[in-house]
C-alpha cells in the first residue's frame, strides 16, 4: 500500500471532470506491483479511509464541471459513522452496471451454449456486426453452457468440462480477433455460474482464488473483455438489459415472454434467457410508452432436455442517443438468414 501512495494522492487531488473509477482506472494503469485492478481499488478505499483529510487539497473548480459528475459522486457516498453502535453489517451495494456513453452500437447476443452453439445462427449475428460496423458487443449471459456440472442428470459420455472451457475460450479469441478495436462485455447468465457453484460444492478452497475464477479461465483480461457478474442489471442509456434468469421462470408468460418481463420490470427492458424472439409494448395511465424485449438464441434448438420447444434463434442490434433514448432492433435468424 505504502508504494502506491503517490497514485492515490493524484487520484484524491486531480482537478479535471474525471469520475473516482475512471480515474482509478488511469492510475492503476501506472502501477506495477502485479496487484488487479480489483485489489488496487480496495488498498485505495482502505488508505483513503485513514489518510484522505489530511491529504486533499482545497482547489478552486468550476461550479459547471462538478455538476456533471454530481450524480456519480452522491451515489459512492459511504455513511463513515455508526452513532448508534450498531453491529457492522455486511450488506452489499446493489447498483446497474453502466455502459460508457461511447459504447452506444451494440450487437446483443445472447444464449451461445458452447459447445451447443449452432454455427450458421452466430455466423449470421457476426456478420451482421461487422457489415454494420457496431463498436461494442455484448454477450448477455449463457456464453458456455457447462452441461458437465450441471446439477441435472447428465449423459456421461457427453461430460468434458475441459473441452467446453477451451471451446469457449477459443470462441472468444475469435471474438476478438473478429472485432480488435471494439469493446467486448460478458455479463455471466445462470449456466455460467454453474462454474462458480461446482467450485462451491467440490473445491471451496478454490473459492476467491483469482486464477480460477471464470474470467480467468476464460481469459478475459488478455481479451481485453469486461466481466460484469451473474445477475447485475446493465444500463444501456435507459434501456435496463438482464440475462432473463434475475426474476424466475414462473413469472413468464409463454405466450409472450417480453409481456412477463414488461410486468416485473415496468420500465424499458430486453432480456434473453428463454430462447424466444418477442416484443411487448404499452402505455400507462399518464400515455408513456414503455417496451420490453426478448431475444433467441445461438444455439441449438432441439437440446436433449426439451427437444419439443418454441426456441428460436436470433440477436438485436441497439443504438443508444446523446440523450439516452435508444433504439432496439429485434432480429430473428431463420436458416441462417436474417428475417
Amino acid at each position: 500500500m505504502k508504494n502506491n501512495v503517490q497514485n492515490y494522492l493524484n487520484i484524491l487531488n486531480d482537478p479535471r471532470d474525471l469520475s473516482q473509477n475512471k480515474r482509478i482506472e488511469l492510475e492503476y494503469q501506472n502501477v506495477k506491483t502485479g496487484i488487479t485492478l480489483d485489489s488496487f481499488k480496495r488498498l485505495f478505499l482502505l488508505w483513503k479511509k485513514k489518510n484522505a483529510s489530511k491529504h486533499v487539497k482545497k482547489a478552486k473548480v468550476n461550479p459547471y464541471t462538478v455538476v456533471g459528475a454530481f450524480e456519480e459522486i452522491i451515489n459512492e457516498l459511504v455513511p463513515d459513522s455508526n452513532p448508534l453502535g450498531l453491529p457492522d453489517s455486511k450488506e452489499k451495494q446493489y447498483s446497474p452496471y453502466k455502459f460508457p456513453v461511447n459504447h452506444n452500437d451494440i450487437l446483443f447476443l445472447t444464449d451461445i451454449h458452447v459447445p451447443y452453439h449452432n454455427i450458421p445462427a452466430l455466423t449470421a449475428a457476426l456478420k451482421y456486426g461487422l457489415e454494420n460496423e457496431v463498436n461494442t458487443i455484448y454477450i448477455n449471459g449463457d456464453l458456455v453452457d457447462f452441461y458437465a456440472i450441471s446439477r441435472f442428470q447428465k449423459d456421461p459420455r457427453q461430460r468434458d468440462l475441459a473441452s467446453e472451457i477451451y471451446m469457449a475460450r477459443e470462441f472468444l479469441y475469435t471474438l476478438r480477433k473478429l472485432f480488435p478495436t471494439q469493446a467486448i462485455y460478458f455479463k455471466a447468465g445462470n449456466h455460467d455460474i454453474r462454474w462458480d457453484h461446482y467450485l462451491i460444492n467440490n473445491a471451496s478452497d478454490l473459492v476467491g482464488i483469482e486464477e480460477f475464477s471464470l474470467e480467468s479461465i476464460l481469459h478475459l483480461k488478455q481479451l481485453n473483455i469486461t466481466f460484469i457478474p451473474d445477475k447485475q442489471l446493465v444500463k444501456m442509456g435507459k434501456l435496463i438489459a438482464l440475462h432473463g434468469h434475475e426474476f424466475g421462470s414462473s413469472m413468464f408468460s409463454q405466450v409472450n415472454i417480453a409481456r412477463g418481463l414488461y410486468l416485473r420490470a415496468k420500465d424499458n427492458a430486453i432480456c434473453g434467457h428463454h430462447h424466444q424472439t418477442s416484443e411487448h409494448t404499452e402505455p400507462n395511465i399518464n400515455g408513456k410508452v414503455t417496451t420490453c424485449w426478448s431475444v433467441a438464441c445461438l444455439c441449438e434448438l432441439h437440446p436433449d432436455y426439451m427437444p419439443i420447444n418454441k426456441f428460436t434463434h436470433g440477436f438485436a442490434h441497439i443504438k443508444v442517443f446523446d440523450n439516452e433514448e435508444f433504439e432496439v432492433t429485434n432480429y430473428r435468424i431463420v436458416n441462417g438468414k436474417i428475417k
